[in-house]
């Protein structure tokens, strides 16, 4: 089975490359950078188009043909919905896509919609609104805190673009889950975030923390997901409120996948129609992430 990943230079990759290339017999990475370390860490790496270009899904489409691709696990937030929205044309041709129906991925894409949805299924939230309502300006759409900051005195904005949402004062959580292509869970990781750059947990603990654990099986249940799924929320004195969620890899996955199994191999099993069982986790397991060079002879650079 050959597998098909993108964004291979984000530092997530790192810690996941190893459990990616136990479980597949062909890795192919894609990024749109030359200095991307994981162009050169898999088998195969390829440079590919912006999403915001009109030949990056066929540049896609076509290395995905060449290198014979099993299955695609999208990552990047520009692309999910379209990948999300391609997935049965795809699965047509053999290749599947690792990511949770259109429907869903549509709640997640956009924070105003992402507000709706907890409202509407009463996950606790911050307040959200279209005007300056609030102290945090936060771009409808976007990853990793791009483009989050405090809301300036008298300022307005585009609703188009952005929404204002109460600042959180507390502890920060991501919590993790890997659900089955059916959406039966099987994990949920509770992680505290102890350092972040750059918007990626850098260092955390699992914790055994029942209350939110349970919020995010609610939230898990309240629509299909499939595959991997990594959801935000803060603890603060007025209680646990969840921020956003995203329907796939995250970069915090390595250290709830080292407490539990590989879930690249949990993948695989499932995409072989093997049977999964909820798997036990290790609380209290500590990551420290450190950064590690990669040399590659410049004849060698991607280009």
């Amino acid at each position: 089975m050959n597998v098909l990943v993108e964004a291979v230079g984000s530092p997530m990759w790192g810690t996941l490359f190893p459990l990616l290339k136990q479980t597949f017999n062909a890795t192919v990475g894609l990024d749109i950078n030359t200095y991307s370390h994981g162009l050169y860490a898999l088998d195969k790496g390829y440079l590919v188009p912006k999403y915001s270009s009109p030949d990056a899904v066929d540049a896609i489409l076509d290395i995905a043909t060449r290198e014979r691709i099993d299955v695609f696990m999208p990552s990047l937030h520009e692309g999910l919905l379209m990948w999300s929205e391609l997935s049965r044309e795809l699965a047509q041709k053999g290749i599947t896509v690792l990511i949770s129906p259109p429907d869903t991925v549509r709640h997640f894409h956009d924070k105003w919609d992402t507000y709706r949805f907890f409202t509407d299924n009463k996950i606790p939230t911050p307040p959200t609104s279209l005007t300056p309502e609030y102290d945090l300006l936060k771009p409808r759409v976007g990853r990793g805190g791009a483009g989050i900051r405090p809301m300036e005195v008298g300022e307005s904005f585009d609703p188009d673009i952005f929404i204002s949402q109460k600042f959180l004062q507390g502890q920060e959580y991501s919590i993790d889950a890997l659900c089955d292509l059916d959406g039966i869970i099987l994990c949920v990781v509770v992680r505290k975030r102890l350092a972040v750059e750059s918007g990626l947990s850098v260092t955390g603990i699992v914790v055994d923390d029942k209350e939110i654990e349970s919020m995010a099986r609610t939230l898990l249940g309240s629509a299909h997901f499939r595959g991997p799924v990594n959801m935000q929320c803060f603890r603060t004195d007025a209680g646990m409120f969840f921020t956003e969620v995203n329907p796939r890899l995250a970069g915090g996955m390595s250290l709830s996948m080292n407490a539990t199994e590989n879930w690249f191999m949990l993948i695989r099993k499932m995409l072989e129609g093997k049977k999964l069982v909820p798997m036990d986790v290790q609380h209290d397991l500590v990551m420290m992430r450190h950064y590690q060079d990669v040399f590659v002879d410049k004849r060698d650079l991607k280009c």
